[in-house]
């Protein structure tokens, strides 16, 4: 059965800061001030870049701490956007990251996740909008999906993230 995909997520454009970047990787590495893997980022996750050297950006994360070594946009820990490895976390915390992993368009930021979510979710029945449903919303509903769109945990946490940022009380609504 053929169900219609819904408009790109991001229909308003929105303008950030000259210096806000976003992570374009599912996945990238942050890096400490020797260059040492110290933890991960994911995709969509919004940073201010302070400098550039020699193919890495020098950026600020400004978070809220979840645990002793996660950070994300809201207190309760939704929209969780960087796991450190033996660091701790804190609201503001610096790291290097591959300049090719950031981009300044949200929208490629977020794609691949995007498309991921309609692929999995549309199967079965029409895809939602991020926007119809808060943040712990989309925490219960893409969970008791999980099972039936037959996706790994690692595959439901992204597409949570997406789901999250563009929740209706989201970082991006």
């Amino acid at each position: 059965m053929f169900l219609p995909t819904p408009p790109k997520t991001q229909e308003v454009k929105q303008s950030f800061a000259s210096d806000i970047f976003f992570v374009l990787d599912e996945k990238a590495l942050l890096l400490d001030e020797h260059k040492k893997p110290v933890g991960q980022i994911f995709e969509g996750s919004k940073v201010k870049v302070l400098e550039e050297s020699k193919g890495f950006s020098k950026i600020e994360i400004t978070a809220k701490v979840f645990d002793k070594n996660k950070a994300a946009f809201t207190a309760n820990g939704e929209f969780l956007y960087l796991v450190l490895d033996k660091l701790a976390a804190k609201e503001k915390m610096n790291f290097w990251i591959k300049t090719s992993a950031l981009t300044k368009n949200i929208e490629d930021a977020f794609e691949a996740v995007e498309v991921f979510y309609y692929d999995s979710c549309t199967s079965c029945h029409a895809a939602h909008a991020p926007k119809e449903h808060s943040m712990e919303d989309w925490d219960a509903y893409v969970s008791a999906m999980q099972m039936n769109a037959k996706i790994t945990d690692e595959q439901k946490d992204r597409i949570l993230r997406f789901m999250q940022a563009f929740a209706s009380d989201g970082e991006f609504k």
